[in-house]
């Protein structure tokens, strides 16, 4: 894996409006015939401190694990349906991810990947939902 810069915005919409989170920060990525993976650590001040995401992408198919205290894993396909258990301190719950669109152009050089796609809790709509991670390998 080498050392990229990541620029990674997510905007989730709800009943109670537009939440819109852009950070950047250093991680790793890797580029090969099954498809690229993106490695970091959550920035400090957003939720997730002390936990570790990788993203695996091939084509329209995406994959996130995130590990640590929010530990949780979901897929992106998009059109289709999935459901995976959400783990937090306080118990676990199922989430529906349903996705509409996925671009993904990442190359070995990096690129971009941009997925659009709803998340239900135990079947009740929490969010609409955009995310772009834009990988800059670094020289």
């Amino acid at each position: 894996m080498v050392s990229v810069d990541l620029n990674i915005t997510s905007i989730a919409k709800t009943d109670e409006g537009e939440d819109k989170v852009e950070f950047f920060t250093v991680g790793r990525y890797s580029f090969g015939e099954g498809g690229s993976v993106i490695a970091y650590d959550e920035a400090e001040g957003i939720g997730y401190e002390g936990c570790s995401v990788k993203i695996s992408a091939e084509g329209e198919k995406v994959f996130i694990e995130r590990t640590g205290p929010a530990a949780s894993s979901f897929s992106i396909e998009r059109n289709v349906k999935h459901h995976s258990i959400y783990g937090t301190p306080y118990g676990d719950f199922t989430m529906g991810i349903n996705t509409f669109d996925v671009q993904n152009t990442l190359g070995r050089e990096g690129g971009r990947l941009w997925f659009k796609y709803s998340i239900d809790i135990n079947s009740d709509f929490l969010s609409e939902n955009e995310m772009e991670i834009v990988v800059k390998v670094n020289s």
